[in-house]
């Protein structure tokens, strides 16, 4: 387990960290990669759209193996944000396409499934990777 604080200087050493915990959980260099790309970006939602103040706030990120799968749970006390719900965007063209706003339906696709609850004003977001994709 892990703890950063809300932060965007916490990112890249998150980021190591989990890619580090993964490999030694047995992950591939795929499940790794899609650990990493999941950990930043919903973290990194956190940080840049879950707070409202600039106050000291502690993000929790736990990384285990269950059977065949890495097991990652992120808690955040920020307000109450369900990424699950958010509707994916339509298909637009290239010259449509917005730099931005594509993070949540990166993390949906590179995790094998996701869940969310708000559990004692938290937030509680686990996702799931096959530990050999």
């Amino acid at each position: 387990m892990r703890r950063i604080t809300n932060r965007t200087s916490e990112l890249r050493p998150l980021s190591a960290w989990a890619v580090e915990v993964s490999r030694s959980l047995g992950g591939s260099e795929r499940t790794c990669h899609e650990v990493d790309l999941c950990v930043t970006e919903a973290v990194t939602n956190v940080i840049r759209h879950g707070y409202l103040d600039d106050a000291h706030h502690e993000i929790e990120v736990e990384l285990a193996r269950r059977d065949d799968q890495l097991v990652m749970r992120i808690e955040d006390d920020a307000r109450a944000f369900d990424p699950l719900g958010v509707p994916a965007p339509p298909p637009t063209s290239l010259a449509e396409a917005k730099p931005s706003g594509r993070g949540i339906t990166l993390m949906r696709a590179g995790a094998d499934s996701a869940s969310y609850e708000r559990r004692n004003a938290h937030n509680v977001l686990t996702l799931t990777f096959d530990v050999d994709r």
